[in-house]
């Protein structure tokens, strides 16, 4: 809705455009006299203003130079009772958008006046998402940029986490949220490509994580699990620092949350784990599953389907495992790059216990 402020000190004036521009859809602010219209320009700023001149408190001028200066994009006509060549001339020069000599008609306030400010709001409209478009692919470009960091950080780091992995990991989720879209899911807004990254970067935190702890090819004891644990809260801790990268730190500070509530930083369950966090805690499961780790053998791809089904409702979003099987069953969810070890079962199973007695999968 485009706001409008008309600025007058006769009361007369005011009724009239206020009645003229409420019936056709505008919101519509009256001022009486120069220092609330200026008050009322830098607390609302209107899309429109019709200025008076002479106004008590504040002249016209003074206001139209302070708006100018507050806000470029702010058109203004200006009213009034004196054609006076020299002052019209003047409220050009300060960028005014048109001028109204009173006494008018709003026969030619609607036809020639609002006609031409309409094109002048439309031109900067379209010029204002044009430099939104080009600021949101800045942005963009931006994140990926991040992304890219960040995941070549956590390769130096975690030799597991390889191009193999991302491009497994990226594969599997791009599917999931598009089958969950399809089914009706929603995800509040958040663009695929946020989410993805956030899946993909979900344990940036373990760039903290003592490689002797990261790496041990024994079960860890309650100190190390406890040192462990902390990587998603670390890992959300370094995207906050982030502009832009909120949606991204909730996955990586939920990831490790079970759907039944068991999981941790802060034991949240079912709905109350973000969305892209529940696809994330699936995703990384089942890739960890299907590929060797420090600890174990991968298994097949149909173990770790009955693994997530079995885990339905427990660790894993029943909505999310649904899907993942629906995609297994349709041939459409294995991976194009899938070691050969992921054929042959290990000895450990699907997961390490841990000392806590659940069984997340741990070190995925």
């Amino acid at each position: 809705m485009v706001k409008l402020l008309v600025a007058d000190d006769e009361q007369k004036i005011c009724r009239l455009l206020e009645s003229f521009f409420a019936e056709r859809g505008y919101r519509v602010l009256l001022a009486h006299d120069g220092p609330s219209a200026l008050s009322c320009i830098r607390q609302e700023r209107p899309h429109l203003v019709f200025l008076d001149l002479h106004m008590p408190g504040l002249d016209g001028l003074d206001i139209l130079k302070e708006t100018r200066a507050f806000d470029e994009t702010i058109k203004i006509i200006v009213i009034t009772a004196v054609e006076d060549a020299e002052v019209i001339e003047q409220v050009k020069l300060l960028g005014a958008a048109d001028y109204v000599i009173k006494p008018f008609s709003l026969e030619y306030l609607q036809e020639e006046v609002l006609a031409k400010v309409s094109t002048s709001l439309y031109e900067d409209l379209r010029s204002a998402n044009q430099e939104l478009k080009r600021s949101l692919e800045e942005m963009r470009q931006v994140t990926r940029g991040i992304v890219g960091a960040f995941s070549l950080v956590i390769s130096k780091i975690d030799p597991h986490y390889t191009h193999e992995h991302v491009s497994r990991s990226v594969e599997y989720a791009s599917k999931i949220i598009a089958r969950l879209r399809q089914e009706g899911m929603s995800f509040d807004g958040i663009p695929d490509e946020l989410l993805l990254a956030g899946i993909l970067l979900h344990d940036v935190g373990k760039i903290f994580t003592p490689k002797e702890i990261l790496f041990k090819p024994g079960p860890l004891s309650d100190e190390e699990w406890r040192i462990m644990r902390r990587h998603p809260v670390d890992g959300a801790e370094i995207l906050e620092q982030i502009t832009g990268l909120q949606e991204m730190s909730k996955i990586v500070r939920y990831h490790q949350e079970a759907y039944n509530g068991s999981g941790y930083p802060e034991g949240l369950k079912g709905e109350e784990i973000p969305i892209g966090a529940r696809i994330a805690t699936a995703v990384d499961a089942f890739d960890a599953m299907i590929t060797d780790r420090p600890y174990r053998k991968g298994m097949p791809i149909e173990k770790a389907i009955e693994e997530l089904r079995r885990n339905r409702g427990i660790q894993f979003d029943p909505q999310v495992v649904d899907v993942i099987v629906s995609l297994s069953e349709e041939g459409t969810l294995k991976p194009a790059h899938l070691p050969d070890s992921s054929h042959s079962i290990g000895s450990n199973g699907a997961a390490s216990a841990r000392p806590d007695g659940t069984n997340h999968h741990p070190r995925a």
